[in-house]
């Protein structure tokens, strides 16, 4: 056997489960997505109106809407959407000016980051606002490269010093179930009220402008995924300039796999 047909066969024996929220669930949210159609029957229309003057200005006025069969073209799709809807991956230009001055764009990050074992921590029954250390077992060295998730259950934040015990471990790709790392903005608001702290706001993205690092939010179906043995799959979109981009994020998880996932829950 070859070792691509070891690869494919190893592949075709993993079942698929899709980590991915589309980008239609973010309609409400601050930045608000716009999904228009073109429909087919006045595609048409608009093809030979707005297109063929550009592409074939030669046939205008021989090639007619009524000449496309059933007088309908291609429907098309347009979005308008900040590319933190859906699912998406943060790049450390996301969190700030960086300590050493780098743009940390999205399309300058490393593709084998974002294929690697996977590790899930369950602390969705957790009655705290904010996952610290004291709550997960952060691996030892020996899982540099893989991609740690952690299930919330959405409504957490995960704690600085778990993202750097992660970083201390040599996993720079985390990700979550949740809108923000930072948890909802309100409760994370209100603790900075309370003490007059800044380190309060936004704690685990800041931390990123010192420790570069990505993270993966708004992902979904953590809770079908074992503890370990599994593979994430999550590459970011080429977007030009941007610090941030959609996902289409998977698990490869080989049949039989325990769908339990270990905490050191408090």
């Amino acid at each position: 056997m070859t070792s691509f047909q070891a690869l494919s066969e190893g592949v075709n024996a993993c079942r698929i489960v899709d980590l991915s929220s589309d980008v239609g669930n973010h309609a409400d949210g601050p930045f608000k997505t716009e999904i228009d159609a073109l429909e087919p029957v006045p595609g048409a229309r608009f093809f030979c109106e707005n297109v063929l003057p550009k592409v074939a200005p030669h046939a205008v006025g021989r090639l007619r809407p009524e000449n496309f069969p059933k007088g309908a073209f291609l429907r098309h799709e347009m979005v308008r959407a900040s590319v933190h809807a859906g699912s998406h991956v943060d790049a450390p230009g996301h969190y700030g000016p960086a300590d050493d001055g780098s743009p940390g764009l999205i399309n300058e990050a490393p593709l084998g980051s974002f294929i690697a074992p996977g590790l899930m921590y369950d602390v969705s029954r957790l009655p705290d606002d904010v996952v610290g250390l004291r709550h997960v077992d952060v691996p030892g060295r020996g899982s540099e490269g893989a991609i740690a998730l952690i299930r919330t259950g959405g409504g957490k934040a995960i704690g600085s010093d778990l993202v750097e015990a992660f970083l201390d471990a040599g996993i720079t790709v985390l990700g979550t179930d949740g809108e923000s790392f930072d948890g909802p903005f309100a409760p994370m608001i209100d603790r900075y009220l309370a003490s007059g702290d800044d380190a309060a706001l936004w704690p685990a993205h800041v931390l990123g402008r010192s420790r570069p690092y990505y993270q993966l939010e708004r992902l979904r179906n953590l809770e079908k995924l074992p503890a370990s043995g599994f593979l994430v799959i999550a590459f970011p979109v080429l977007i030009e300039g941007a610090t941030a981009a959609w996902t289409r994020a998977v698990a490869l998880v080989p049949q039989g796999g325990a769908a339990q996932a270990p905490g050191r829950e408090e």
